[in-house]
Order: C-alpha cells, then sequence, then structure tokens
C-alpha cells in the first residue's frame, strides 16, 4: 500500500509512536543510517516507500552491474567460439540474468531482516508534518533525530515528439523483454556509458549524443581516448558537442553536431532509432513537508552544512538527495561518520574532504581519484607536479591476458612523490584506484608505495612500475627539483640567517658593556618599559614577525608581562594587525606553488572563499593558529578588504586573553630579582574571555550558517 503501513512489525519490535532516531529512505545510506544507530543502542524507524535496497540495487548499481557482465560474457563467447544458436540463446537471456541476480539482492535486504536487528520498518510514503514529526499514512511518529536518504531520480528534459513508449531510463531499461535493435543513447556519463556499451556487447546498434568533447572528460586524456578506441572497435557511435533538438515519427531524432563546441557551426544530423535511452545526469527526491520541519531545499538539494545537518538542527540529509557525488559509496561512508558524529555528541566531526574514488563499469573500466594532472598543476603550480604515465603494455599479466590497451596516470607532487591524484583505464581499474585513494587520505608517497612488495603477475605492479618511472625522472631532474625547493624555503633560511646575527649582535654588545645576562635583560626591560622607543620597537617587532618567523603567541604574552593591560592590548592590537597583513601579502605571493588542501585549513577552503569576511572572523573567534589563517587567505587569494576587516575584529578577544595571561607573569619571575607568584586576577580575567569566547563563536557560527541557508533557498 503507497501511502499506509503495509508491513507486519515482527515480535521483536513493539509498534511506538516516538523514535531516537527515524530515517527515511532504505537505500545505501538510509540502511547504514539505520543500522548503524540501531548497533550503538539507538530506536530506529525506517522508512520505504518502495524497494528496499533503493536505487542501486533495483536501478542501478546492481542491475547495470549485472548487464555488464553477462554482455562482455557474451561478447567473449563470441569472440572465441563465433555466432550459434546456443550463444545467441544466451544472449537473449541477458535482462533475464539481470532480474535473476537482482531478485538475490532483494532476498537479502527484506523488511523481516532488519526488523530482527530491531528496526522498525514500513512501508510508505514519509511526510514531515512538524519539526521533530513524521507522518506515514495514518501513523505519525515523533524523533530525537532524523535523516533523510530518499535518493534521486533520473534527470529528464522535455523533448519534442518524444513518446514515452519508446523512453527509457535506468528504472525501466531492466524490465524490458528484449533488447532494442537501435538504442540511441542521450548523455555520455557513466550511465550513458555503461548501459550503451552493454548492448553494443549484446548486438544492439548504439549511438551516444553528448555535449561533451570526449569521452570521460573529467579524467585524464589518455584515459577517455583509451576508452574511445574501445568505443569504436565496437562500432559504437558517439556524436560529440551534439544536441536532442526533436523526435519525428517517433522513432527518428534530430540532432544538433558543432565541431567546434559553438552552437553558431552546429548542423542537424537525423538518426533512427528503435528505444531512446535518457541519461543525462539525475535530481533529488525529497519528502514531503520540508517547509513544515523548517528544512531548507533548492532544486539541486536539500541544503546542508558541512556537517550535512539541514537547517533543522535535529535532521541530516545525506546521500543523493544532497550531494553532488551520487555515488552509493559516498552515501554510505555520510551514513557511517553522522552516527559517529552523533554517538560521540559532536566531538568527532564529519570529514567531507576525504579522496572519493569514481568507477565506471565499461570495458575496460575507468576509474579516478583526486586531481588531474591539470587540476593539481592549477592548485600547486607547474613546478610542484609530476605526472607519471604507465602502459598496460608494460604489465606482465596484462600480457597474458591480452589487455594491454590500458593506462594508468598518476600524480604527484615533485621529490616528495606525495600522491594527488590517479586515474585509470584497464583492467581492474576499480581495484587500482583503491590503492591510491588510501595513498591519498593518509598522504602515502609513491616513494612508499613503491618500496612495497607486489605479487608477480598481477596488475598491482603497475604501481611498481609508475614508481620506478617516478624515481628515474626524479633522479634526472633532481637539480632543478632542489633548485625550486631551495627558493621555496629561502625566507626561512633568511629567518634563521638573521635570528643567528641578532643573537650574536646581543651577545657582543653585553660582552662590550661588560654586563651580565640578567643586567642586561633588565637593561632592555627598562629600555622598553619606560622610554617612548619601547612601545614602537615591541609594534615593529610584531609587524615584521612573519619575516622571522617569530611565534604570535610569544610575542602577545610578552606583550602583557612588559606593559600590563590595556596598553599591552593596545600596542598588540596595531602589531598584530599589521603582522597579519604582511603574512597575508606572503602567503598570497608564494600561493601559487602552494596548497592547504591536505592540511587542518583543509575543510575551511570553500568557507574561505565563498564566505570570507564570516569564515576569517569565526576563525578568529576560535583561536584557529594565527598564521594558518593568515598564510592560508593569502593563498587562497581571500578578498583583503573581507580578510583585514574580519582580522582587526576578531583578534581583539584572543588578543586580551594572551596578554592578560602575560600580565599575569611578574617581572621578576623572568628576571629573577625576587620572589615568584602569578597575579590571579589577570589569570580570571584571561580565562573568562577565553570560555567566553568559545561559547558565542559557534553560536554564532551556526546562527550565520542558518542565515545563509535562508539565502541560498530564497
Amino acid at each position: 500500500m503507497k501511502n499506509g503501513v503495509s508491513n507486519p512489525l515482527s515480535p521483536s519490535v513493539a509498534p511506538q509512536s516516538s523514535y531516537d532516531v527515524v530515517v527515511i529512505g532504505a537505500g545505501s545510506g538510509g540502511l547504514t543510517a539505520a543500522v548503524g544507530f540501531r548497533r550503538v543502542g539507538k530506536s530506529v524507524l525506517l522508512v520505504e516507500r518502495e524497494h528496499m535496497g533503493g536505487e542501486c540495487t533495483n536501478t542501478g548499481c546492481v542491475p547495470s552491474k549485472a548487464l555488464l557482465h553477462y554482455a562482455k560474457t557474451y561478447a567473449a563467447a563470441q569472440h572465441i567460439a563465433g555466432e550459434s544458436p546456443t550463444l545467441d540463446a544466451y544472449r537473449r537471456g541477458a535482462l533475464d540474468y539481470v532480474r535473476r541476480i537482482r531478485s538475490h539482492f532483494r532476498a537479502e535486504e527484506t523488511p523481516a531482516h532488519f526488523e530482527s536487528l530491531g528496526i522498525e520498518v514500513v512501508h510508505g510514503e514519509a511526510e514531515f508534518v512538524g519539526r521533530h514529526t513524521v507522518r506515514v499514512g495514518s501513523r505519525s511518529f515523533n524523533f530525537h533525530l532524523a535523516v533523510i536518504a530518499t535518493g534521486s531520480k533520473p534527470r529528464m528534459m522535455d523533448v519534442s515528439g518524444l513518446s514515452t513508449h519508446n523512453l527509457l531510463t535506468n528504472q525501466n531499461i531492466f524490465e524490458l523483454e528484449s533488447l532494442p535493435e537501435r538504442l540511441l543513447v542521450v548523455g555520455g556519463g557513466p550511465v550513458g556509458l555503461e548501459l550503451g556499451q552493454a548492448c553494443a556487447l549484446l548486438g544492439v546498434s548504439v549511438t551516444i549524443i553528448t555535449t561533451e568533447s570526449r569521452l570521460a572528460s573529467r579524467e585524464e586524456e589518455t584515459v577517455g581516448l583509451v576508452l574511445q578506441n574501445k568505443f569504436d572497435d565496437l562500432g559504437i557511435h558517439v556524436l560529440y558537442h551534439a544536441r536532442l533538438l526533436r523526435v519525428e515519427s517517433e522513432r527518428e531524432a534530430v540532432v544538433a553536431v558543432s565541431h567546434s563546441g559553438e552552437t553558431s557551426d552546429s548542423e542537424e544530423k537525423r538518426i533512427p532509432f528503435d528505444a531512446l535511452l535518457m541519461a543525462i545526469g539525475r535530481v533529488p527526491v525529497f519528502p514531503r513537508g520540508l517547509e513544515q520541519a523548517d528544512i531548507m531545499f533548492t532544486q539541486e538539494g536539500v541544503t546542508v552544512d558541512s556537517q550535512y545537518m539541514t537547517s533543522n538542527r535535529r535532521v541530516y540529509a545525506i546521500g543523493d538527495a544532497v550531494s553532488s557525488l551520487k555515488f552509493t559509496h559516498t552515501a554510505d561512508d555520510v551514513a557511517r561518520q553522522i552516527v559517529v558524529r552523533e554517538t560521540s555528541r559532536g566531538l568527532l566531526r564529519v570529514r567531507s574532504s576525504k579522496a572519493v574514488p569514481k568507477v565506471t563499469y565499461t570495458l575496460p573500466e575507468v576509474a579516478s581519484v583526486g586531481h588531474t594532472a591539470e587540476s593539481a598543476t592549477r592548485i600547486f603550480g607547474p613546478e610542484s607536479v609530476r605526472r607519471i604515465e604507465v602502459s598496460y603494455s608494460m604489465n606482465d599479466r596484462a600480457k597474458t591476458d591480452d589487455h594491454g590497451e590500458g593506462v594508468l596516470v598518476v600524480v604527484v607532487r615533485r621529490l616528495t612523490g606525495v600522491v594527488v591524484g590517479a586515474h585509470a583505464a584497464g583492467t581492474s581499474a576499480g581495484n587500482l584506484i583503491a590503492l591510491f585513494t588510501v595513498a591519498i587520505d593518509r598522504n602515502i608517497s609513491l616513494w612508499k608505495l613503491r618500496d612495497s612488495i607486489y605479487a608477480y603477475p598481477t596488475y598491482s605492479q603497475l604501481v611498481k612500475r609508475a614508481g620506478d618511472l617516478f624515481f628515474a625522472e626524479t633522479v634526472h631532474h633532481i637539480r632543478s627539483d632542489v633548485i625550486q625547493v631551495v627558493k621555496k624555503h629561502l625566507p626561512k633560511v633568511f629567518a634563521f640567517l638573521l635570528w643567528g646575527i641578532l643573537l650574536l649582535t646581543f651577545s657582543s654588545i653585553r660582552a662590550a658593556l661588560d654586563m651580565s645576562t640578567q643586567d642586561f635583560l633588565l637593561m632592555l626591560h627598562r629600555f622598553i618599559t619606560t622610554t617612548a622607543w619601547g612601545p614602537l620597537v615591541y609594534i615593529v617587532a610584531y609587524a615584521l614577525r612573519p619575516i622571522l618567523f617569530f611565534p604570535a603567541t610569544l610575542l602577545t604574552l610578552l606583550s602583557g608581562f612588559l606593559f600590563g593591560l590595556p596598553l599591552g592590548i593596545l600596542y598588540t592590537v596595531i602589531g598584530e594587525n599589521a603582522s597579519a597583513n604582511i603574512a597575508y601579502g606572503i602567503g598570497k605571493f608564494f600561493g601559487e606553488g602552494i596548497s592547504f588542501e591536505r592540511s587542518v585549513l583543509g575543510s575551511w577552503i570553500d568557507a574561505l572563499k565563498n564566505r570570507p569576511f564570516m569564515s576569517v572572523l569565526f576563525m578568529r573567534l576560535f583561536y584557529v593558529p594565527f598564521d594558518v589563517t593568515n598564510y592560508g587567505s593569502g593563498i587562497l587569494g581571500v578578498p583583503w578588504k573581507a580578510y583585514a576587516f574580519a582580522t582587526a575584529i576578531g583578534i581583539i578577544p584572543g588578543v586580551s586573553v594572551f596578554v592578560a595571561l602575560g600580565a599575569s607573569i611578574p617581572s621578576v619571575a623572568v628576571l629573577g630579582t625576587g620572589s615568584f607568584s602569578l597575579d590571579g586576577g589577570y589569570l580570571l580575567f584571561s580565562a573568562a574571555v577565553f570560555i567566553v569566547s568559545l561559547i558565542l563563536a559557534p553560536l554564532w557560527y551556526r546562527w550565520h550558517q542558518r542565515q545563509l541557508l535562508k539565502q541560498r533557498t530564497t
């Protein structure tokens, strides 16, 4: 029953009206979230309006990979034995095989199975009727926490003359009794490529139209060429820079094809077909009543923050309903992370900066993770990136399997060999990319990957060969690479020499005056604290701190020790603003070759670029390391006005905390001229400002995020 509760509850799951967690959608993300929360002791309600398993089990990953497997098996047999009545009968059984495999998966994902785990499962359409309540049919359920995991559906386009009876998507193609003789695929993404090639392998005449200039346009160009060559061998006709205009007589598509990519030089072509597969992407599916729950959304998905929280802080949204990366594995990963986040009460946060592998299961497989050489060069600079390309023809296992047409491309940082991207087209490409995904997430270098032993003969030895090529190229270019490193670290060398000169100068002056170290420090203390030159020297020293690489915290503490309150705060605010802006300038100057993507600043990159003032202000108020914010803002090209204004306001609480802390230390403690005791009043003031700042900063930021979500929705 579509809108009611249709399945009986098992005796182990007692009907109730209130749950710790309500999960809407029983796809990959929803099932993982439901099981995860149940395992940590939460009462869980799982709502599904159609089939358990969601898109992946029913119309996505499982049936498409089953069809591809069957098609590849048929094509291999045909290549070896040629056509025969037996083989033709096998070919006609493709869709029956797909449905049989799918039924096996469905048998493992039944309501009874999840009810045996203590999860209540109801079938029907979930509708929010309040901030903490959903309704399914005639029943209402209250929740402490809800997870929206409603997935997505095929994106459609309005085409004049196109009839629904020969329009296919991934949702109905597997229900066909037989495959069409001529298939037109609209869209050159993974769905179009996989299903188009599977049909071609099974003897269907396939034409693909795509607006892109080549196949696998988001991968390395050599990877796309391997796939293109295979499609050409199979007789798949691909039209690039092409758009579907209309359908005439229900069986002939009129397509605009441009040779340059510009619509001005396009020409019309007519393509006959028996069925048209629409594969131009996906759009999110939403539960009803989002407005009633104060959950903001747009046509692109439910609006969430970096922790996948919606504008209703008791509701998460995950998977295709929110993410631009519409993969089963990303939905599963986020679901696991939000379970951990809630279980730890927010101490362990969702990490959205993980490397995400992508695999298109064509023949050959196409897989990638991380940056292409082009994007890595854009971020890190051309002098910091090396591209390593290994042909499958260099691998002994590929030779024995007659699969030498593949390629592996690894993108690494020069000298260090840290992996930032990998792309492959060939047998076991998806398995190869798994290793590089771990390498990117853990900052493992190609040096270390090369140092490992890989079984012979396996495709994994391509990794070893990539390491060998990297070693050879590094040795060949070692001189120029070392020069680049020296240039990059020259400011640090300069600072080290400058500090050495200063220390030697002070030592020489002290020796010339025939003073002890304690007397010399007392003289400097009197000069700084009793003359008009003292504050000026301090401010200038603070401003030059980024060049001298002197810790900001130490100088701020020194201000309280030397000048006390409130003068210490005044002098430090002046010096720290100057210092911050100089550091920002240094970051901007050297920004072409430096990236914080794999650093502490990683999760803030998008926020700094899109909301510079608020993000910099929050980082100041929340005591993010001072120079990380300074250099990072410059490297990322944060607008200077927004950065400077946020810095001027945001540093005041932090300065107050550390100046007061420094003021609590009497001069006798450092100069050794008397008994030692800390000033409790200053310590209390420092602690109070610190605690208030830590409490108010996240509250203010959440309020700002909520306002931002409202703006996005409108």
